[in-house]
Formats: C-alpha cells, structure tokens, sequence
C-alpha cells in the first residue's frame, strides 16, 4: 500500500527539482544571452560578415524607438512550456479580485520585487498564470532598464515577451 503523502511529498520534491533546474537554466541562459549576444555582434563586426553585422545596426537605428512604443510581443514566446516550469518553481499564482475595464490604462506596483523580478516577469510577461485569460483586453507591459534594449540581439528577444 502507498501512502498518499510519501507519494505527493515525491511529486512535490520531482517538480521542485525540476522547477530548480528550468530555473537555473533559465537564469544562466538571461545572463549567458546577453554577453553572446553582444560578442556575436562584435564579432560579426570584425570578421568577413561584417555587412551582417552593418545591416544590423541599420536596423538598430531604424527601430531604436520600438521599446519604447511597446516592443513587438510574441505570443508563441509568451505561451512557451517552460514559462509553465518557470511558474511551478517559485510558485507563481494571478489572483484576480475585480474586473478591470480593458479601455483603462492601470499601473500594477509589485513589490518585493527582488533582483530577478521572477513574479512580475512570470505573470506580465508570459501567459503561464493566464494573464490574459483573466484580464481580456489588457496589455502589460514589463519596465525595464534602458540598457537592455541597446544589447544587440537581445532585445530583439525581450521584445517579444511585450517588454
């Protein structure tokens, strides 16, 4: 016979462990990102295909406005599995408690929001606690710092969460 609490406590631990691996994967892959993505520029700059790289910062220059106007959101980004494991580790949860007209324009404070911003990032900026589904209309939008939507080819992807 098992016992039903060795079976949840086991569920518990597998998913916290794998919640701790996405988790850290996740982190070392934001940090990692960034620095690739500004060495692949520098590269591309001084090696045979620096046009790519030229062509790159003419679109930089081009679309330097857009993190500002609201990015480009990306909702297969957004709907991604892992923002699921993301969820489960920390343990995220949207609770709604009003309805919210959709033709208003709100400011969510979230505070403490620690260095990662793992809650704000989690419920604004994926769809894993299903802010869309329970606020219909509503677009949010995550502030950042400035600086890092000048890192070539990164912003490119925070964009696409709706940064």
């Amino acid at each position: 016979m098992i016992d039903s609490e060795s079976v949840n406590g086991s569920r518990t631990r597998t998913r916290t462990s794998s919640g701790s691996a996405v988790f850290k994967c996740l982190v070392q892959f934001n940090f990692c990102c960034t620095q690739f993505c500004l060495a692949a520029f520098v590269l591309l700059a001084v090696s045979d295909w620096w046009i790519a790289a030229l062509l790159y910062a003419g679109w930089l220059w081009l679309d330097w406005d857009t993190p500002t106007s609201g990015g480009r959101r990306c909702h297969w980004v957004r709907k991604w599995s892992v923002w699921r494991h993301f969820r489960d580790y920390f343990p995220l949860e949207l609770v709604k408690t009003v309805d919210l007209d959709p033709t208003q324009n709100y400011i969510f404070g979230f505070h403490p929001h620690g260095v990662l911003v793992a809650g704000a990032f989690g419920n604004f900026c994926t769809e894993a606690t299903g802010f869309s589904r329970l606020f219909p209309g509503l677009r949010s939008h995550l502030l950042m710092l400035p600086f890092w939507f000048r890192v070539p080819f990164f912003r490119d992807y925070i964009m696409c969460g709706g940064e």
